[in-house]
């Protein structure tokens, strides 16, 4: 098996974590990256620049054509079925039917999705909205939640923080403990100047390849934002699109956007200033005392740059998952997937 071969066969490993077959055209579109794989053989020091190009040269001009081609080959089918169009590790079959009920379900909850989001288009400071998690892959279950990556103006991150939450919190859609069906997960906070996401890893590659901005209030940044962390495509070949073609934007509202902006105004000076210093200072000693901020296994970032808060993160029981696929396929060299630097 070459490293193509294992390439797409670490693709459909990874998705099949997720409950999650994959057409010819995603395995594709997802493609693990060659050079990724490579790395495991070996490693990165200067000794492996004498092979890569030898054994990587071919996999420049990959295609859907020789994609389609090889999920075919013989090679792979022992390992890889395929039934009405969807590819998947043999004898789960069953996640078929799994994708199709959760896409049912992401689309009920799309519509919910967008009409809360709309809404705060009326916040001052906000960049952009994107939706992550099991929703921007539309692989979601009846409880799940919204998962939202926020981008705010540089040196307004924690009063940015306060009036989202409070907004949310107002109109009863705030994630609370146990209630999370069709609530707002407000996990993720980044500012305009410090948009590279910085624990890198294959679970957050494929995590923050599948962002879908729904609210772009400034002009490209989410272009920049996949400039910034073009590090994902050392994971996945074909990140970013040439294009962003995305239906689920929400169009520009002049009132709700002219509000943000008196708010703006009102706030860029000493006196915002002061909110800003005020409400990091009580935030940060709230986050500091909350148990979960240490819990093992997630990560809670606080800093002027970035507000993560991943306390329960499925990443390293998801990448445990792949390894094991991988051990069970005889591909023990591919089983080294570590996790982005959690507790």
């Amino acid at each position: 098996m070459n490293l193509l071969q294992k390439s797409i066969l670490s693709t459909i490993a990874y998705y099949d974590t997720l409950d999650y077959p994959l057409t010819s055209f995603e395995v594709f579109k997802y493609l693990a990256n060659p050079f990724h794989i490579a790395s495991f053989y070996w490693g990165n020091g200067p000794e492996s620049k004498l092979f890569k190009p030898v054994e990587l040269g071919r996999f420049s001009n990959i295609t859907l054509i020789n994609i389609i081609k090889i999920l075919a080959s013989e090679e792979l089918k022992n390992i890889i079925d395929e039934k009405n169009g969807f590819h998947f590790l043999k004898g789960r079959e069953d996640i078929i039917r799994i994708r199709i009920d959760r896409q049912k379900i992401a689309d009920q909850k799309w519509k919910k999705a967008r009409n809360i989001i709309r809404w705060l288009r009326v916040v001052p400071y906000l960049k952009m909205v994107a939706v992550s998690g099991s929703l921007a892959l539309s692989n979601t279950r009846r409880e799940s939640d919204f998962d939202l990556l926020i981008v705010v103006k540089n040196k307004r991150i924690w009063l940015t923080r306060f009036m989202v939450t409070l907004f949310i919190q107002l109109i009863g859609k705030r994630r609370h403990k146990k209630i999370t069906e069709d609530r707002t997960c407000l996990n993720h906070y980044i500012t305009d100047k410090s948009l590279e996401i910085k624990f890198k890893s294959l679970y957050n590659a494929q995590t923050y390849a599948h962002i879908i901005p729904v609210l772009e209030i400034e002009d490209g940044i989410y272009r920049k934002f996949q400039n910034v962390n073009r590090w994902i495509k050392d994971y996945l070949v074909f990140w970013p699109e040439s294009e962003i073609k995305n239906s689920k934007i929400i169009k520009t509202n002049l009132l709700l956007e002219g509000i943000a902006k008196i708010g703006e105004v009102f706030l860029d000076n000493r006196f915002g200033d002061f909110l800003e210093w005020l409400l990091k200072k009580i935030q940060k000693r709230s986050i500091e005392k909350d148990p979960l901020t240490y819990k093992k296994g997630g990560r809670v970032t606080v800093d002027d740059s970035q507000l993560e808060f991943h306390p329960d993160s499925p990443e390293r029981k998801i990448l445990d998952k792949y390894n094991q696929s991988m051990l069970y396929l005889n591909l023990k060299e591919l089983a080294r997937e570590k996790d982005s630097g959690l507790l």
